[in-house]
């Protein structure tokens, strides 16, 4: 049998508007869009109901790469996947997810998957560049104001985007 490590649901903390079972929470490919500070920049997508959730752990998957990328895409536009298609999405998911460990636990930040345990996090990411001394969905557990002040802060995002020239 085929199996590959990935990225599931892994509680309900912070943010969580998906409500499907754990077991059948497995994330999709980043949806954000030019707006990241909606949650599209900071927040999983579940690949079953498309609602958003902050955390997510590493899980060995029982089927293949392309299984799950099938099973995804169709979700996602509701057709079968176009030829090729399935082959790019795994090909940029495998990126996305280099380093997950099964029973890691990662929060998403504009275009990276970063560990919970990390101490820092200094990326340029799709939209923004993001130099913080701390996670900051984790951090947004103990400091409320972070997931509004921050995360959620049009004027975070656009004092720190990137020019992409």
């Amino acid at each position: 049998m085929s199996k590959h490590i990935y990225l599931r649901k892994a509680n309900d903390d912070l943010v969580s508007h998906c409500q499907c079972a754990k077991a059948d929470a497995l994330i999709s490919s980043p949806g954000q869009m030019d707006c990241p500070w909606c949650g599209c920049g900071w927040l999983f997508i579940c690949s079953r109901c498309r609602k958003a959730f902050t955390f997510a752990e590493g899980v060995e998957v029982p089927e293949s790469w392309e299984q799950t990328a099938d099973r995804t895409l169709r979700a996602l536009y509701q057709r079968e996947p176009e030829p090729g298609e399935v082959e790019e999405w795994i090909g940029f998911m495998q990126i996305l997810l280099k380093g997950v460990e099964p029973g890691g636990l990662y929060v998403y930040l504009d275009g990276y998957v970063i560990p919970t345990t990390a101490a820092a996090v200094s990326i340029d990411g799709w939209h923004s560049r993001h130099d913080l001394e701390f996670v900051p969905q984790v951090a947004a557990l103990d400091d409320p104001g972070l997931g509004t002040d921050l995360l959620g802060s049009r004027d975070y995002w656009q004092s720190q985007r990137v020019d992409r020239d």
